[in-house]
Parts: structure tokens; C-alpha cells; sequence
């Protein structure tokens, strides 16, 4: 069964300006700026009005418990789509994200909302993690969530430090 999660996060910035934080390739490349990435590209493309970023990691699997990354070998790939809406009536932003592990049936998907609050703005990311194991995937999602979360948690406050920056 599918592992629920929800995150809420606050910027000091209206929502456009941390959309085009979360859409600037340098902190792109600023997210992927970790030991256990040993490879990544990414891309922002547009396809109509909606902006599509699209991110590929591959990580060191030493960093995970030891089962998982017996599971994955020495090194897995990690593949990120987000597709952004353009601004609604209120100014918010909405997005679909999908996470994927190539070598795994792994999968996250999630809706980010980022809206308006007082001078920042709020995001808000729900969603869940579906492993697709027979009788294992429940345990293995309740394994996986923390870490998927700390990632999360990390790519956040990067992105609220990008926007605190003059």
C-alpha cells in the first residue's frame, strides 16, 4: 500500500520569485551538489505554458541501508520531472512531481502548491511512495519514506537559502 506524505515549507519571497528560484538552472545544479551524487543533468524546457523541469541523479547506494542497496547495486538513477503550471487567478503555482529510481520499482509522485502568505509564500507537497514488491513493497516504503523526506527536507531549505540571498 502506498506510503502518504505531506511537507509544508515557508520563503520569505512572493511565489513568483521562488518559482523562478525552483526554475533556475544553477540551483539545479546546486541541488544535485552532494557527495552521493556522482552524475546528474538537468533541464528546464516549456511545453506550452507549463514549465517542465526535468532532473537525472545518479547516486551512490553506500549511503542507504544495507538491503536496499544490495538491491540497487553500487549506484542508482534517480529520474525527477516536475511540471509547473502557470500562475492561477490567486498568483499560486501548482505542480505535479514525479520520482523514479530506473533500477527499481520505485515511484513518488506528488502535487506541490505554492501559494501566497502575508509577503512570502507557502509550499505544500503531498503525495506518496509506491513500491511495487509483492509482499515486501509495504515495508520497503516505510524503509524508504525517511530518506526520500530528508532529501525533500534538503532541496527545500537549499531553495529557501537561494532566496534569502541579495
Amino acid at each position: 500500500m502506498p506510503a502518504p506524505f505531506s511537507e509544508r515549507s515557508s520563503f520569505p519571497i512572493a511565489p513568483d520569485a521562488v518559482l523562478a528560484v525552483l526554475l533556475d538552472p544553477a540551483f539545479l545544479r546546486a541541488r544535485a551538489d552532494s557527495p552521493e551524487v556522482v552524475d546528474h543533468s538537468e533541464s528546464v524546457t516549456r511545453e506550452g505554458e507549463v514549465h517542465v523541469v526535468t532532473t537525472s541523479r545518479t547516486v551512490r547506494t553506500d549511503v542507504l541501508p544495507a538491503a536496499a542497496a544490495k538491491f540497487l547495486g553500487a549506484t542508482a538513477v534517480v529520474d525527477q520531472v516536475e511540471r509547473w503550471e502557470p500562475a492561477a487567478a490567486d498568483g499560486s503555482h501548482r505542480a505535479r512531481l514525479t520520482l523514479t529510481v530506473r533500477s527499481a520499482p520505485v515511484e513518488l509522485t506528488a502535487t506541490s502548491v505554492l501559494t501566497a502568505a502575508g509577503t512570502g509564500s507557502v509550499l505544500t507537497m503531498d503525495g506518496t511512495l509506491t513500491v511495487r514488491v509483492p509482499v515486501l513493497g509495504g515495508q520497503v516504503e516505510k524503509a524508504a519514506l525517511p530518506g526520500l523526506l530528508r532529501l525533500i527536507r534538503s532541496e527545500v531549505q537549499l531553495a529557501q537559502e537561494w532566496t534569502a540571498r541579495p
